[in-house]
């Protein structure tokens, strides 16, 4: 199910690509690999809270994270070993760049996890809005950033991200994401490419996406609106 009609009229254009990290960016859910390599014994008592909307997503992830006693260096190694991109992505970091089009990362996840498959995959280029933590001899510290009062949960906001893109003058946004935090920005912008629940939920309502396999298809529908918005002067070079 798609909605090519909302790119096809030509005329100006400043895409920006954003995607969310864990499941979408990363092939793997690192956040929980992560946990189940170095979370306490009861971790997982955290992550069924969560499932049960007892606690929200930020809670469940200081809690889960506050049974890990390894250290960033660790931590961050383990991430670059074990976590992998999805299929495509490198190639559509190296379009956007070709073609002048932002490509960012909002995740409701931790900085340290994703600057370090970035930096393994030589993309540490790319901005990312996530959690900020510090390692400290009392335990990980957590600051958001991207916190919006308007928004529905607590921590960061991925709708904020969005926003602040568009007051820049970008405005057409491209959205790739797979979780329940991800629906908010896919209703808020033009172009979605789902996964797994945020798949589920578009389709069950009728909202139309595309469906994210790899970042080919992304790459395809850039090329498209680029080539839309050749008339005019856009960031697509």
């Amino acid at each position: 199910m798609t909605n090519i009609g909302r790119i096809s009229k030509s005329r100006k254009r400043n895409p920006v690509v954003v995607c969310d990290f864990d499941d979408t960016t990363a092939k793997e859910n690192v956040a929980q690999m992560l946990l189940e390599e170095f979370g306490g014994s009861n971790w997982r008592d955290f992550r069924n809270s969560h499932q049960r909307n007892q606690i929200s997503l930020m809670e469940y992830q200081e809690l889960a994270f506050g049974t890990v006693r390894a250290d960033r260096n660790t931590l961050k190694e383990f991430v670059r070993q074990t976590a992998t991109l999805r299929d495509g992505f490198k190639t559509l970091f190296e379009f956007c760049r070709s073609e002048n089009i932002p490509i960012v990362i909002a995740s409701l996840g931790l900085d340290f996890y994703i600057e370090a498959l970035l930096e393994k995959e030589g993309l540490e280029t790319i901005p990312f809005f996530a959690a900020d933590t510090a390692f400290t001899e009392k335990g990980i510290k957590y600051s958001y950033r991207y916190k919006w009062k308007k928004c529905w949960q607590p921590g960061n906001c991925k709708c904020l991200v969005l926003n602040r893109y568009r007051e820049l003058g970008y405005d057409t946004v491209i959205f790739a994401g797979d979780g329940n935090s991800d629906i908010c920005p896919a209703k808020k912008s033009d172009v979605v490419f789902a996964r797994r629940f945020l798949e589920t939920h578009l389709s069950q309502n009728g909202l139309s996406f595309y469906k994210l396999s790899d970042f080919s298809d992304v790459i395809e529908v850039l090329k498209l609106i680029c080539a839309e918005s050749k008339s005019g002067v856009n960031n697509c070079d």
